[in-house]
């Protein structure tokens, strides 16, 4: 058997060759953190992407958003539906580009992955309303979850051998990556999303959540708790059972009362429903 053990710098090119809007989905929540933030600045970063901006338009004119009238330019999209709606169409969309990838290897197929990231992106964004956190941010890391999955799966190169995880007789997904690669897919993650700026204490929530325990940082009992809940009631990821054990801990440090938990599930389930109406 043979162990791929990439360098950070073979991580961080595959990174630099997957879509171009999780990367701007990154680069938007810096912005919006800006308090002197312009329409301009909106508008000149994702304007990066073409297909991207062709992609919000129509979402903004989509019977989602039952627009009175129609728009054709990003401006009057960002006028009509908002910069945090913008930004949750880019999280979308991102979630659609990383899922058009053939995962050869992973025990989930495109379609199913796009839904466990958007709702997951969704229940995060709701949660940190209750919890205090930064509802933008925690949308992202929602998101950009399962990104370390897209990174190995392009790391492994031509008759590498390496046996999909479904016909590798291992029950959970990190042993898994760590007797092929040599690393888990949230280690991988935890190295782009840093590299793309993302904040350490963002970040962290993904390289941890897997094995929350112990650890005071809220967001990572968020994710823990999103990555579980969108599991059970959207599409599950096989080998991450194991990793989907809620404790009454994982609500304490998130600053989440269970009744809070419950209502915010319910405008996710509702938030979830309207972003896939737009993109279908």
């Amino acid at each position: 058997m043979i162990t791929l053990m990439p360098s950070d710098q073979e991580i961080l090119r595959v990174a630099e060759k997957l879509p171009t809007a999780p990367r701007l989905l990154v680069e938007l929540g810096h912005l919006m953190s800006n308090p002197h933030l312009e329409a301009e600045d909106v508008v000149a970063l994702l304007r990066q992407d073409a297909p991207l901006v062709a992609h919000i338009i129509r979402m903004a004119n989509s019977a989602a958003y039952a627009p009175v009238q129609q728009t054709g330019s990003l401006e009057r999209a960002l006028d009509l539906v908002g910069l945090a709606e913008v930004h949750r169409l880019v999280g979308a969309v991102a979630a659609t580009q990383l899922a058009e990838a053939h995962l050869s290897l992973y025990p989930i197929d495109g379609t199913k992955l796009r839904l466990n990231a958007l709702f997951g992106a969704v229940l995060m964004e709701e949660f940190a309303k209750w919890s205090g956190e930064r509802p933008h941010r925690c949308y992202t890391v929602g998101l950009l979850r399962p990104i370390g999955m897209m990174a190995l799966e392009r790391l492994v190169p031509a008759g590498a051998g390496i046996p999909p995880f479904l016909a590798s007789g291992e029950s959970e997904l990190g042993v898994w990556e760590q007797k092929h690669w040599g690393l888990t897919n949230v280690e991988v993650a935890e190295k782009i999303l840093l590299a793309w700026r993302l904040p350490s204490e963002t970040v962290s929530a993904i390289r941890h959540h897997y094995h929350p325990a112990g650890r005071h940082n809220p967001i990572i009992h968020l994710l823990t708790i999103a990555a579980s809940t969108a599991a059970e009631r959207c599409s599950a990821i096989a080998g991450e059972e194991s990793y989907w054990k809620l404790t009454a801990e994982n609500f304490e440090k998130a600053g989440l009362r269970v009744q809070d938990y419950q209502t915010a599930c319910q405008k996710a389930q509702r938030k979830f429903a309207q972003l896939k109406l737009a993109i279908t």
